[in-house]
């Protein structure tokens, strides 16, 4: 009899699960999504648009390579970092550094087309562009579970 009684229940309305916690996740969960699909649209096209039009002028294949190299790095840079910098850190400001990194994504579009315009390096280049992935594997970092477990009263009072 107390089975079928819960199970006619109503089920809570929407409004008393939208708790601060909640709404706090469910927002910086959205951040971290936004920022990283601008972030992965703009890298293939400005790195395939000419240099002319302010971009680096790859070819198909040298994108796909330092695409797959950024892959394997992720990888080892989320498992090898990411923990350490919330045990130094905490939370919170990994989670602003990781939003934060989006600008040194963006900054490094113009940086990389000044080094080819004016005749630098293919160091230089490369060495641009591995701290533009860098940046955005950093960026990513904002999908971790922690930051959706833990409570808002961190993220708040920091």
């Amino acid at each position: 009899m107390n089975a079928s009684r819960s199970y006619m229940e109503k089920p809570p309305p929407l409004r008393s699960l939208l708790t601060k916690p909640v709404l706090l996740s469910v927002a910086n969960y959205g951040m971290v999504a936004l920022l990283e699909m601008v972030c992965l649209a703009l890298i293939p096209l400005v790195w395939s648009t000419s240099v002319e039009f302010g971009g680096l002028g790859l070819s198909p294949v040298s994108i796909g390579s330092w695409l797959s190299v950024y892959g394997c790095m992720d990888g080892i840079f989320q498992y090898a970092v990411f923990p350490r910098a919330v045990w130094r850190f905490g939370l919170r400001r990994v989670f602003i550094t990781c939003i934060a990194s989006c600008a040194m994504v963006i900054i490094m579009f113009p940086l990389e087309n000044f080094v080819l315009r004016h005749g630098g390096s293919t160091m230089a280049l490369w060495s641009l562009i591995f701290v533009q992935l860098l940046s955005y594997s950093t960026l990513r970092m904002g999908y971790c579970e922690s930051f959706f477990v833990c409570s808002s009263r961190e993220f708040v009072d920091g």
